[in-house]
C-alpha cells in the first residue's frame, strides 16, 4: 500500500449546512485532485448519501470509509466509522429512531439532498438533520462499538465538541480516539489537556465546500485499507507522524 493521505469528516448536500456543490462525484473528484486516498463522507444523522458515494467510487483511485456524525442529547457531535455499509446501517437505523422528528426548514437551515449512483439529485430528507438524538454520548460510543464501529468525538475542542461541552472526557466514554480542531500544536494541547495524552489524536478538515477538502491525515499501510487496518495503524504512531498541520 505505502503512504496514504487522509480525509475522513466531509459532509454532502444531505448535511443542511453543506454547499450544494457538496454531491458525492464532486466531493470524490475534490478528493482525488488532492491525491486523498481514503475519504469518509459524515453528514449529520444520516447516511442516504453514503450507498451512492460507495457507488460512485467503484473503480476510482479511492476507498471510501463508511461513516456518520450523531449528535448526542448533550448536544456533542461524534463520528462513527465502519467495515462496511451493512454495520453502518444497522446503527443509523436505531439512530434515525431516536432523532426528533422535527420538519427541516429549508430556508432557515438549508437543504438536505438526496443523490442517486449518477450523482443526481432525486429527494430530499424531511427530517430536520441538524438536532439532537435521544441517545446521550455514552450510549452512542456503545451503539457504535456494538455494531463493530470505532467511535471517535468529532472537533472536541470546539462548538458540540467534548471538551468544549463538558470540559473533561468521561471515564467510562469507551473511546480511543479524539479529533480536535487543531488550531495550536500538539504539544500545546498536551500541555492544556494533558489527559490527552492518553488517547490517539486525530485530525480532519470537517468539510462543508469542496476548496476545503484537504489531506489531513498521511500513513503507511501495508495491509488492506480497510477501517480496521487504518486505526490499527494510528495506534501505532505518534501523532506527529501521522497528523497534517499546516
Amino acid at each position: 500500500m505505502g503512504k496514504l493521505l487522509l480525509d475522513l469528516h466531509i459532509h454532502s448536500v444531505l448535511s443542511p449546512c453543506a454547499d450544494i456543490m457538496m454531491t458525492p462525484g464532486n466531493i470524490i473528484k475534490k478528493a482525488i485532485e488532492k491525491n486523498i486516498d481514503i475519504i469518509s463522507i459524515t453528514d449529520h444523522n444520516s447516511i442516504k448519501n453514503v450507498k451512492s458515494a460507495l457507488k460512485i467510487s467503484k473503480n476510482k483511485k479511492i476507498k471510501i470509509i463508511p461513516g456518520i456524525e450523531v449528535q448526542s442529547k448533550e448536544d456533542i457531535h461524534l463520528l462513527s466509522y465502519f467495515e462496511n455499509f451493512k454495520n453502518l446501517n444497522s446503527y443509523y437505523e436505531l439512530v434515525y429512531e431516536k432523532l426528533s422528528n422535527i420538519k427541516n426548514d429549508e430556508e432557515k437551515f438549508g437543504h438536505q439532498i438526496i443523490v442517486d449512483k449518477n450523482d443526481k439529485f432525486v429527494g430530499k430528507e424531511d427530517k430536520l438533520l441538524m438536532n439532537s438524538t435521544n441517545y446521550s454520548l455514552n450510549e452512542l460510543v456503545n451503539l457504535t462499538n456494538r455494531f463493530n464501529g470505532i467511535p471517535v468525538p468529532s472537533h472536541a475542542d470546539r462548538s458540540f465538541g467534548l471538551i468544549k461541552n463538558l470540559g473533561f472526557i468521561p471515564e467510562e466514554l469507551n473511546i480511543k480516539y479524539i479529533e480536535l480542531n487543531f488550531n495550536k500544536t500538539i504539544l500545546q494541547y498536551y500541555k492544556q489537556y494533558p489527559y490527552l495524552k492518553n488517547f490517539h489524536l486525530i485530525n480532519n478538515s470537517d468539510s462543508h465546500f469542496l476548496n476545503q477538502i484537504e489531506p489531513k491525515i498521511k500513513i503507511n499501510l501495508t495491509k488492506k485499507p480497510t477501517t480496521k487496518n487504518i486505526f490499527k495503524q494510528i495506534n501505532r504512531e505518534q501523532p506527529k507522524n501521522y497528523i497534517i498541520t499546516k
